[in-house]
């Protein structure tokens, strides 16, 4: 942190505590007694999250300051189908450390009141943590990543003229019977000759996580992706330069919020 920037925080804190008495927020020390990690809420996200806190989203997309550090938003839908916030950190790293004290903070937040599922993308880190924090949490991967993932790592059976997104896309989307799924995954390997392939392998260990014949289930509320936080993320984009200091930040995350609201209303 930039030097002042500690007394800019705990300020800001004790201020909206004086305003909100349920105003939660924690900070998580290192070794040499520094500030890495914050989370904070807000009453009003602590009241949306008992009401509407069955369906989590968790993404961490957007760098708040030159150091790069990752502000993380949990979301869902309100009864409007309106865009609810949970809570908010900012992130000294994407560790799967940082990610467990966060998930626990934020059950902490919430009276450890756990959600149905929460949907994130696929960073092993913060599976892990989920795993180790909220293991009976289901954990769903944003399938808006997963594509994007998909052209990243298996891009190579796109190439002109081939169907190999439109087939994945069905295998994600479409196919409500795990059999014809899976008779649809074999002829996926076989017509692109990707048997082999170590990421469409460790895709199909975790269909449980992506495929809509396994998650048919489970309550969802038609979220299926992280998109939702980062609608969020980008309206900051407005507000935020990579050289804010901690103060303006939270005056303009307050702002992004309150227009949330505002619009809702």
């Amino acid at each position: 942190m930039e030097f002042g920037d500690v007394g800019c925080l705990l300020r800001y804190f004790e201020k909206r505590q004086i305003l909100d008495t349920s105003f939660f927020y924690a900070v998580q020390l290192d070794k040499n007694e520094q500030i890495t990690n914050i989370f904070w809420a807000d009453f009003r996200m602590v009241i949306d999250y008992t009401l509407f806190g069955d369906v989590v989203t968790f993404d961490t997309t957007f760098s708040t300051n030159k150091e790069y550090r990752p502000l993380g938003v949990f979301i869902g839908f309100n009864h409007h189908r309106e865009l609810v916030i949970f809570g908010a950190a900012l992130l000294y790293d994407e560790t799967a450390d940082s990610f467990k004290w966060l998930f626990e903070t934020f059950l902490g937040a919430h009276k450890y009141k756990r959600p149905a599922i929460i949907f994130t993308d696929q960073d092993a880190a913060m599976s892990k943590a989920l795993e180790e924090v909220i293991p009976e949490t289901r954990h769903g991967f944003c399938t808006w990543h997963l594509m994007q993932n998909a052209i990243k790592n298996v891009g190579h059976l796109m190439k002109s003229g081939s169907y190999f997104l439109t087939d994945l896309k069905k295998l994600v989307y479409e196919y409500v019977e795990v059999k014809k799924f899976e008779e649809a995954w074999d002829s996926l390997l076989s017509t692109y000759q990707a048997s082999d392939n170590s990421w469409l392998q460790n895709l199909y260990r975790l269909k449980e996580k992506w495929a809509r014949c396994y998650m048919k289930s489970t309550v969802t509320l038609g979220i299926r992706s992280t998109q939702l936080s980062e609608s969020l993320n980008g309206d900051p984009k407005d507000y935020l330069t990579f050289n804010i200091n901690l103060n303006g930040f939270f005056k303009r995350f307050d702002k992004v919020v309150n227009d949330k609201r505002y619009k809702e209303l």
